[in-house]
């Protein structure tokens, strides 16, 4: 079952991938090259099946990195590609991120309670821009970035594409016009992917997370989604088993100097 459902959130990464972004499609890769600098939005993804000897593949993809005067990133479900990871560190990549998978059956959500009275819970709007900016800044800050334009709204184009055509859904909680929380769900073939949350530091552990999460879900499986994904940021998987996801595998990120 696990397998079967891996490969469908497989398939989401490749979606989500297409958007925006250059497909080079190799032997045993795709990969995604953004017009964006931000180092994360360019990433390869391996297709199904596997070689006798991932050597070549990996120095081919590399190889189109450079091409695109980019740094090599892979982001892959490892319960599919359980040789891959060996050969990348062979060719001298580095796992930078090691998470859970994680995986939602929508049926099993049962109706968001209202936020508490003194917040405001706000879906994100292609229209809605200067919400978009400060959203991203706001969860640039969270992450422990400095906000700054060029690191925090590389991704806006994206967005706002998105939103406007359906690809992707988010919301924030605002107090008093300040954000204190937001996140996404990417949206293609598979499992959308529930990403990018983040709260304001000086927020956390109050529950704003959770409250945000569980109506924005609430709202996606209106729409007729079954499942929803996520890989798990470091200290955030009892959020995310509250809320009803399950462990079904490992993503792994690799990259290169």
């Amino acid at each position: 079952m696990n397998e079967d459902v891996l490969a469908q959130i497989e398939a989401n990464i490749w979606d989500v991938g297409r958007q925006e972004r250059l497909v080079v499609e190799r032997p045993y890769f795709y990969i995604f090259i953004s017009p964006q600098t931000l180092d994360h939005l360019t990433f390869a993804t391996p297709l199904p099946g596997e070689p006798a000897d991932w050597t070549e593949a990996v120095a081919d993809m590399v190889a189109i990195f450079s091409q695109h005067g980019k740094r090599p990133r892979l982001e892959f479900v490892a319960d599919l590609h359980p040789n891959l990871a060996a050969a990348l560190e062979q060719a001298g990549l580095a796992c930078e991120t090691r998470a859970p998978v994680m995986l939602l059956q929508t049926a099993e959500l049962t109706p968001a309670p209202h936020p508490p009275l003194d917040f405001h819970y706000q879906r994100l709007t292609a229209e809605n821009e200067p919400l978009l900016r400060s959203h991203l800044i706001q969860q640039s800050i969270a992450f422990g970035g400095s906000g700054a334009d060029e690191d925090a709204l590389g991704w806006l184009p994206n967005l706002q594409r998105g939103l406007a055509e359906g690809l992707v859904m988010g919301a924030v909680l605002e107090q008093a016009g300040d954000l204190l929380s937001g996140a996404v769900i990417q949206m293609g073939e598979g499992p959308g992917e529930l990403a990018g949350l983040w709260t304001a530091p000086q927020w956390r552990s109050r529950g704003l997370a959770f409250a945000l999460c569980q109506q924005l879900l609430v709202e996606y499986a209106a729409l007729g989604h079954k499942t929803c994904w996520l890989s798990a940021a470091e200290g955030a998987q009892r959020l995310y088993q509250k809320l009803g996801f399950i462990y079904v595998g490992t993503q792994l990120n690799y990259g290169g100097t």
